[in-house]
């Protein structure tokens, strides 16, 4: 049931658009490859997939880069006030994107303080898209990471240390290698988030900005009352053709996780 819904984009993409409405069933009654073909005349898929890969590679990074070493101090280090802290932070992931969106828009689209009214601002770049993204996609990522850190035995890092390694140290050579079935987790979670995000996607680069098209953004500019009732195989077929990179990378980490999971069982136990 789980892939039911990309089923039946494959069986809408694959139905020739005359038949969609009242004779889509579980087998297509006419296959047709117009959709795709359309989808690919409409959409420049390398543009667009670059851009969406960049952005979510690029916020992929940021958080993993924030959220392991905050995840090693709550999970492994004690220091006041740890609990307190740690719960503020996981209270953040309570509210919602649309909360912050016009105080993130002023600020944007305000220049950088210290420099001149004409000077560039965040609005309509990478970065208004990836920073929001990372922001909301922190404290789930903190979360995730921070059981993973602490269920790995102190006796392993406390070796390294004998051994003569520092704390930083013992964390890359330690502590991440046993880490990495969460580490892989939280940036396969955090990567499709941000490949599929389309609220700050459509917000934050409306215009003619340095993003000028992503997968989301293509897929929302179909998307329209004709082409809707029109052509509905072509939003399926971009629909799935947009989700190829999401695919591919659960695909990877799917095959791979087990032996990553039983490595750090081994160790834990």
């Amino acid at each position: 049931m789980t892939l039911f819904p990309i089923y039946w984009l494959l069986v809408t993409a694959l139905t020739p658009h005359y038949l969609v409405w009242g004779h889509v069933g579980v087998v297509p009654p006419a296959v047709s490859s117009e959709g795709f073909a359309m989808a690919f005349r409409r959409v420049d898929w390398v543009l667009a997939f670059a851009n969406s890969l960049g952005i979510a590679l690029l916020t992929t990074g940021l958080v993993l880069c924030v959220a392991v070493p905050a995840a090693y101090a709550f999970g492994r280090l004690e220091f006041p006030g740890r609990r307190p802290l740690f719960a503020a932070v996981l209270f953040l992931a309570v509210f919602p994107p649309q909360s912050i969106a016009i105080p993130l828009y002023e600020l944007f689209v305000t220049p950088i303080p210290g420099l001149s009214e004409s000077a560039p601002t965040v609005y309509q770049t990478p970065a208004a898209v990836v920073l929001p993204i990372s922001a909301f996609a922190m404290p789930l990522s903190l979360g995730l990471l921070t059981v993973f850190f602490a269920g790995i035995p102190d006796d392993l890092e406390d070796a390294a240390r004998i051994a003569g390694a520092t704390r930083v140290q013992a964390l890359w050579r330690v502590v991440v290698p046993l880490a990495r079935p969460g580490i892989v987790s939280v940036a396969t979670l955090v990567f499709v988030a941000a490949y599929t995000e389309q609220f700050f996607t459509l917000f934050m680069t409306v215009g003619d900005g340095a993003v000028e098209t992503t997968v989301q953004l293509e897929i929302y500019n179909i998307y329209n009352p004709f082409w809707a009732l029109a052509y509905p195989n072509l939003l399926a077929a971009a629909g799935l053709i947009g989700l190829i990179p999401s695919f591919l990378v659960l695909l990877f980490v799917s095959g791979n996780l087990d032996g990553w999971l039983s490595a750090w069982g081994a160790a834990t136990n």
